[in-house]
């Protein structure tokens, strides 16, 4: 439940891409954002992967995603998130550029691999690879990793357009001396598309989609094929209104749609819908830009909805929706000296989720209940270090503020200082 909420949430701080009117400064990624509140109203080049025209704008530029402490715990290797974008210009028309991502990518975009299998919506939504392993046994089919993403733009006049084609997968063959063969695979096609455009002097046009076709297979030695397959659906679109010289308002909306089949193979060979899920999402926000100095914020509501179909003689179809609203969003950002920024920022929401639960093979009960957050933490903080064309960008644990001199020789003191890390580098 808790990860459904969380996707109704992020999808929509973490999928839309929005500027602000400062500046363009060839720095930032999901680092800069968490410290910044979960920003969607900021100019970052951590949104080229939603949309890849972004890319001419972030040209010449390299960003490695150190991502946050590692599964195996502190001072061990991989961190969790890690991610390589590039951007190199040919000439005054053209860029090109890719993605390495793998498949703990902490966005939503193509270069995601298998939603559902790592965790998109929660347990209830199902990925390909986990939908054909539930059936025929784990390990039949290999998880999809280390995905490879191609970008390049095209500027013309006003309008840049964008293209980003991605490609991941896996097999396991199983051929013994005697006896069938068995074969396990799984891949990922991926496609989005986006344009910038300016209408005027004061008004920006964003707009983006991508697609993603995850599937999965297993053929066994006899009897017939197991497989699944999704198609899987973002848009976004924003707008930019230079309202003054330091005011800029950002109205933005976002939608995504994901549904699939799966046919179980064994004895049957008919398949049957998957689970599915809906979101929608609108917001409205504000920069207010002064020198170095930078306040963003917004208002934004959004809903999602968990479609699990009905199942003959056993359940009615059954819907989990999340409605978040208000959901806010501030951050600010200044230049504390010419190599260090500082950012502070804060989150905050309600919302209420309906669950539909069978109550026989044709009813269905219903629980409405609200939720809110932060439960523990609203606020975040964070650093940028600049020598020269080099960036580091941190979000702060602020239990380390907290701790003040506990943290020099405390038996408690072994909490990372540093979340999340980003590293970037503009290419002179």
């Amino acid at each position: 439940m808790k990860k459904i909420i969380t996707l109704t949430i992020l999808f929509f701080v973490l999928f839309l891409s929005i500027t602000n009117a400062q500046g363009i400064k060839k720095t930032g990624g999901f680092t800069r954002l968490e410290s910044f509140g979960n920003n969607p109203y900021v100019f970052d080049p951590f949104f080229n992967t939603v949309n890849p025209a972004w890319n001419s704008v972030y040209d010449n530029f390299i960003l490695l995603e150190l991502g946050s402490v590692s599964n195996q715990g502190p001072y061990s290797a991989g961190g969790a998130g890690q991610y390589l974008s590039t951007s190199f210009r040919l000439n005054k028309e053209w860029t090109v550029g890719g993605i390495l991502s793998r498949n703990d990518f902490f966005g939503y975009s193509i270069a995601l691999l298998d939603p559902g299998s790592t965790s998109f919506a929660g347990t209830p939504y199902t990925g390909v690879v986990n939908a054909v392993n539930n059936l025929v046994g784990t390990g039949a089919v290999i998880p999809l990793d280390n995905n490879v993403e191609l970008m390049g733009t095209f500027t013309a006049d006003h309008t840049t357009i964008g293209l980003g084609v991605a490609y991941a997968s896996t097999s396991n063959d199983f051929n013994p001396p005697t006896g069938g063969s068995s074969e396990g695979s799984a891949s990922q096609i991926g496609v989005n598309l986006g344009a910038l455009t300016d209408l005027s002097n004061s008004f920006k046009l964003d707009l983006g989609a991508s697609l993603l076709l995850p599937s999965a297979s297993f053929m066994p030695p006899t009897g017939n094929e197991t497989k699944a397959s999704q198609t899987i659906i973002f848009v976004n679109g924003r707008a930019f209104w230079k309202a003054s010289q330091k005011v800029t308002l950002v109205p933005i909306v976002g939608f995504t749609t994901a549904s699939g089949t799966v046919d179980s193979g064994g004895t049957s060979n008919g398949s049957v819908d998957m689970n599915s899920f809906t979101a929608f999402g609108v917001g409205l926000g504000a920069n207010y830009s002064v020198g170095d100095f930078l306040l963003a914020g917004g208002l934004m509501f959004s809903t999602g909805t968990l479609t699990m179909p009905s199942v003959a003689n056993v359940s009615p179809e059954l819907n989990l929706t999340t409605t978040v609203f208000p959901l806010w969003n501030f951050g600010i950002e200044w230049n504390m000296v010419d190599w260090l920024v500082a950012r502070v920022g804060y989150t905050a929401y309600s919302g209420s989720v309906t669950n539909e639960n069978a109550a026989t093979s044709t009813t269905t009960s219903e629980n409405v209940y609200s939720f809110f957050h932060p439960a523990q933490r609203g606020a975040t903080l964070g650093l940028g270090f600049h020598f020269g064309d080099f960036s580091l960008d941190a979000t702060i644990n602020e239990d380390v503020l907290r701790q003040g001199l506990g943290n020099f020789g405390a038996t408690n003191g072994n909490g990372p200082t540093f979340a999340l890390l980003t590293s970037s580098y503009a290419l002179p």
